[in-house]
């Protein structure tokens, strides 16, 4: 009997757990949400096979604009590419939007970290769109940098986060910008989240985590307008000695996109050194 193609719902997660955690064919994003929190929202797609998950697909498009591919899963008993193709012609067709400008259909993105699922998303009319970069700084925070006295950094509050979304929509290209929920979201799973503010107007801010010895340097961004001013080495430098210096962590690490030349130029300034790592980003151009 051949397995049957349904959304998931909330009801699945004990059979997708099943299939997530066993060795089977897994992409995860790298998403401040696991897989399973998107459970209840589409699309996403699951295969279902004498009652066992046998494979999933979800790629649901948060903010509007784009649909990362949050997860993908086949069984070790199936090819990841007939069941990739069984998954991705719902999707698809869930993410056209229904009566309006075909252009408003969101772009379709993945990271790909690992080879083979690389090389499928090639073969299923993905093209490379940029490289994430990886950074670590590990060493004794740098001083300060001499800024605008009428700018202070202080930590960032709920009430900041309508002020913070608009900088994030401004600073960074459609695929990298957070919806609403999901600032929300990363606010309340972060550890140390700051802003910069000029007479009662945040014009740049960060968010990071954390795990038991490293923090991670999660987003960072500056109103255009006023970039040019140090305020991204303030901001960086401000949370460095809080790890470092004040918490005792190990280091901090951070990623960025490879074209993005003024992130490349200010991390290095800072200090952070390259590890080598690189995970492309791939965008579906059928």
């Amino acid at each position: 009997m051949p397995p049957t193609l349904r959304p998931a719902g909330r009801d699945d997660y004990s059979a997708l757990s099943t299939l997530f955690n066993s060795p089977n064919y897994i992409h995860r994003h790298l998403d401040w949400r696991d897989a399973l929190t998107w459970l209840g929202r589409q699309p996403f797609c699951m295969l279902e096979e004498n009652g066992q998950a046998t494979g999933a697909l979800a790629c649901i498009a948060e903010p509007q604009e784009v649909a990362w591919v949050r997860v993908f899963a086949a069984s070790i008993r199936s090819s990841p590419d007939r069941t990739w193709s069984k998954l991705f012609e719902p999707v698809l067709e869930a993410l056209q939007p229904s009566g309006k400008d075909l252009a408003e259909k969101p772009a379709i993105v993945s990271l790909a970290l690992r080879e083979w699922y690389e090389e499928l998303l090639k073969r299923k009319g993905f093209v490379h769109h940029q490289d994430i970069v990886v950074f670590i700084f590990d060493e004794e925070p740098p001083p300060p940098p001499a800024i605008d006295p009428q700018v202070y950094l202080r930590e960032m509050k709920p009430e900041d986060l309508d002020a913070v979304q608009g900088i994030d929509r401004i600073a960074f290209e459609p695929i990298w910008r957070l919806s609403e929920d999901d600032l929300r979201f990363a606010h309340t799973k972060s550890s140390y989240c700051t802003v910069a503010e000029k007479n009662g107007q945040i014009i740049g801010y960060t968010m990071s985590s954390d795990t038991s010895t490293y923090a991670h340097l999660a987003r960072l961004a500056i109103d255009p307008q006023f970039q040019g001013q140090r305020l991204g080495y303030a901001l960086v430098q401000n949370l460095l000695e809080h790890f470092i210096n004040d918490l005792n962590y190990w280091g901090v690490t951070l990623n960025t996109q490879h074209d993005n030349h003024a992130s490349l130029a200010l991390y290095h300034k800072v200090g952070f050194r390259e590890t080598g790592e690189r995970f492309p980003v791939y965008i579906y151009a059928g």
